[in-house]
């Protein structure tokens, strides 16, 4: 009887967990927790938030994921279609107030959250078959458009307008002639390495390295006195207190939040599906993806985050530094 007690408290990922395995899990936690540091802080500034606020959605959302969710390797966290969503979303509702913007970003985190609980409870995992590759794929291309050129005015040190794709690009066009050109040297300087790296040793975690010496760059040549190159600045240390958002914001974010839940429930099926193995010891159940991504976002909330989905990238990661479980 104490066994069976025991195996249930232990999350599914973790049942038959061998020591040996610690070999792969180890160097691949290491690996992906370095490529994760400067990503899900850049997607908070995507989010349009501070940076920090990348790192307070990710903690909550790996660990109740991982206690949660059934797919071996899944990475759970910030990514960049539900962080642009949730700009979309929040954006026009906070007008232009940014302790109100973070309040809804953490609010729409927390719907999004109760509605997955919903759809676990009521059994609609089914949906997840009837999910079309290649319409997501086509999304996800499209939103990786309309992130490259609203990021292209900070690469530049220009100036844009617009809030849609066309009308941000010609903004951008428009203002070719106002490139900061020691902000755009070292960003192409970051990118160019950002492909490199790889190329030379993949399990190197290229975006830490690249954060690395940019910060080095800058802070040894003072580049943000002496040439007038933007930078984040300091990050608060610490975690904030756990605070369930203001309920009164919930109805006005339940329409974002049913789409952000369409396209991040896509990612996470789609994403654990292609990284399943044969040898796995559970398969994936795609209902109980609803509760692990449900418990994620309301973890991320809590913790004034924003929404969390699953990272193709960092899974893709993980897998390839040798990774078996969650651990």
């Amino acid at each position: 009887m104490p066994k069976r007690g025991w195996t249930v408290a232990v999350p599914p990922v973790f049942h038959g967990y061998r020591a040996a395995w610690l070999r792969g899990d180890v160097p691949a936690g290491i690996t992906v927790a370095a490529y994760l540091v400067p990503q899900v802080m850049a997607y908070a500034g995507v989010a349009g938030l501070p940076p920090v606020v990348g790192l307070w959605a990710a903690l909550p959302a790996m660990v109740l994921y991982t206690l949660s969710g059934s797919s071996r390797l899944l990475s759970v966290g910030p990514e960049s279609t539900t962080a642009l969503m949730t700009a979309v979303a929040v954006g026009p509702l906070a007008v232009g107030d940014p302790a109100r913007y973070a309040a809804l970003s953490a609010a729409l985190a927390v719907v999004v959250g109760l509605l997955c609980l919903v759809a676990w409870a009521v059994r609609l995992g089914f949906l997840a078959d009837l999910l079309s590759r290649p319409v997501l794929v086509g999304y996800l291309a499209g939103v990786a458009l309309i992130m490259i050129v609203d990021q292209l005015p900070r690469l530049t040190g220009t100036s844009g307008s617009g809030s849609g794709f066309f009308p941000q690009l010609f903004s951008f066009l428009h203002h070719l002639g106002d490139v900061h050109w020691p902000t755009a040297v070292l960003a192409a300087g970051c990118l160019a390495l950002l492909f490199v790296l790889p190329l030379l040793w993949r399990p190197l975690p290229g975006p830490l390295v690249v954060l690395a010496l940019a910060t080095a760059v800058v802070a040894g040549f003072a580049l943000d006195e002496n040439h007038g190159i933007s930078v984040i600045g300091a990050v608060p240390t610490g975690l904030p207190g756990f605070a369930l958002p203001d309920p009164s914001d919930y109805p006005d974010l339940v329409l974002p939040a049913f789409g952000v839940l369409l396209v991040g429930y896509s990612d996470v099926v789609l994403t654990a599906r292609a990284f399943a193995r044969h040898d796995d010891p559970h398969p994936l159940a795609a209902n109980r993806e609803l509760l692990a991504l449900g418990a994620s976002n309301i973890g991320a909330g809590v913790l004034h985050g924003f929404p969390v989905s699953s990272s193709a990238s960092r899974t893709a990661l993980a897998d390839s530094a040798g990774a078996r479980t969650q651990a």
